[in-house]
């Protein structure tokens, strides 16, 4: 049995912070999407733009650089992944010795530092935390919710459990049954999500980091030297609420070497946020440019959510889940990483995503308030504006111009404008077969109707805004210089 993390693990994830940091190669792996699992440092490709345009880009407060030092980016995914490795290893250990049929697999990276989209500061990295049920998983049935006028809700579910009663997975599952991860309800068996989150879960990861940090002392003590991950108020990491995902802060000590200063103390803190996700099945029906993609589809914990829409008030919120295909979303990324037209698309979403932290920043030290769009749209919201672009220009319409990111980003602004117009914001993957099939053929059918939410909320969005976008451009390259003063 796993004895979890030990004294010799914290000496060795101590060693290997302080060996030389390897530059990693833009490129990446030579695998993509569902067969690269690695921190992908973002790739810049500006092309050709008007040359005072670019100058003024560069030298403009609100957007200038936005690439994340090299030398930070190694630092602080290096201390990720060893924290990573010794959470894991310290949850596996917990679920064997408390959660029987309970089985941790591995983690799945995600977000802008998995999908290469980082911009500025490398302080912040995604990832799920798939797990298992032994015995349980061929009885787990994924039902779809439908409101009262029979619309169902994309992307959510109940996960129901057929097959067993009750006094079963009591018998089974003596840890899980006692925190109610099982729920009967109007005769039927579901698996709770809020329960299995914040008492399965939220409790071993709260155990793991206590664990750790007693390993930390024990180590400094017994050796005299300290960690490169430091104490922080008598604790090396620390856990914030932001259900579904589950917190953990690093705080990563080092030493920089500055000229005609000497060696000075530089401690920083890293967020590394993961979230419980069961893996539902495989795509295997979806190709991406002749590859079956083979893309998982997880259910996650999705109890609560911030500003939750009119349109999940009648479901149950201990049993909801949320369906994430976003294997779809790291293929179709990685792949734009080694083609130019592509890289245009993503290095303007990542000047956008500058833009807006650095006017919300703009606007704090000020005393001001920032432009609407800027606290309306999400991080997320651009990122499937993007997807839509690189489904209309570089797949369904590749003959239109892309030859830098300054056209690049007045096709942003005309599909935003587009998009607050109709009073709708897109997700690509939730779209008509008509509107995505060109780029993903074999794309699963979405049973219908579908209810299609307000602005800020996953929806549908209909190709012909994109089409009419496309048709009504005149080619003309606009200065765009106003947005960015």
């Amino acid at each position: 049995m796993s004895t979890g993390v030990t004294c010799e693990d914290i000496r060795q994830a101590n060693n290997e912070l302080r060996s030389e940091l390897q530059i990693q190669n833009l490129q990446g792996a030579s695998h993509v999407g569902n067969y690269q699992n690695q921190w992908q440092k973002p790739i810049t490709e500006y092309g050709r733009n008007d040359a005072q345009w670019q100058a003024d880009l560069n030298a403009s407060s609100f957007v200038g650089s936005i690439d994340v030092d090299a030398s930070d980016w190694e630092e602080s995914r290096k201390a990720v992944d060893v924290v990573m490795e010794l959470l894991l290893k310290e949850l596996k250990s917990l679920t064997v010795k408390h959660y029987r049929g309970l089985r941790i697999d591995s983690y799945v990276r995600q977000g802008s530092s998995r999908e290469g989209l980082k911009v500025l500061k490398a302080d912040e990295f995604d990832a799920m935390l798939e797990f298992h049920f032994d015995g349980l998983e061929s009885k787990i049935d994924e039902t779809f919710l439908k409101n009262s006028d029979g619309y169902r809700i994309p992307g959510h579910c109940y996960l129901e459990i057929n097959g067993v009663d009750l006094n079963d997975l009591r018998n089974e599952y003596q840890g899980l049954h006692a925190k109610s991860v099982f729920i009967e309800s109007a005769g039927k068996l579901y698996l709770s999500s809020k329960n299995l989150h914040t008492k399965v879960f939220q409790s071993m990861v709260d155990k793991a980091i206590e664990k750790i940090n007693q390993q930390i002392y024990n180590h400094e003590i017994t050796t005299g030297q300290k960690c490169s991950f430091g104490l922080k108020n008598d604790r090396t990491l620390t856990r914030k609420m932001n259900p579904p995902s589950i917190n953990v802060t690093i705080t990563f000590k080092r030493d920089l070497i500055y000229e005609r200063v000497g060696r000075v103390r530089a401690d920083k803190e890293l967020d590394l946020d993961f979230v419980p996700a069961f893996l539902l099945r495989r795509d295997k029906t979806t190709t991406y440019e002749g590859v079956l993609l083979n893309c998982p589809i997880h259910a996650i914990c999705k109890w609560a959510e911030e500003n939750s829409f009119k349109a999940l008030d009648f479901v149950d919120q201990n049993l909801i889940w949320d369906v994430k295909s976003l294997g779809y979303e790291r293929h179709i990324l990685d792949v734009a990483r080694r083609d130019k037209r592509k890289l245009y698309i993503l290095t303007a979403l990542r000047i956008l995503k500058t833009y807006f932290v650095k006017t919300k920043e703009i606007a704090r030290q000020s005393g001001g308030t920032p432009p609407q769009i800027v606290a309306l749209l999400k991080s997320y919201h651009l990122k499937q504006l993007a997807f839509y672009l690189i489904n209309f220009l570089c797949h369904k319409y590749p003959n239109f111009e892309v030859d830098g990111v300054q056209k690049a980003l007045l096709y942003f602004f005309c599909i935003i404008r587009i998009a607050l117009k109709e009073k709708h914001l897109p997700h690509l993957f939730f779209s008509e077969n008509s509107v995505i099939e060109t780029m993903l053929p074999g794309y699963p059918r979405l049973p219908g109707p579908k209810l299609r939410p307000m602005l800020g909320l996953h929806s549908s969005w209909d190709g012909k805004w994109v089409e009419l976008m496309l048709a009504n451009d005149d080619g003309s390259q606009h200065s765009m210089l106003s947005t960015y003063s």
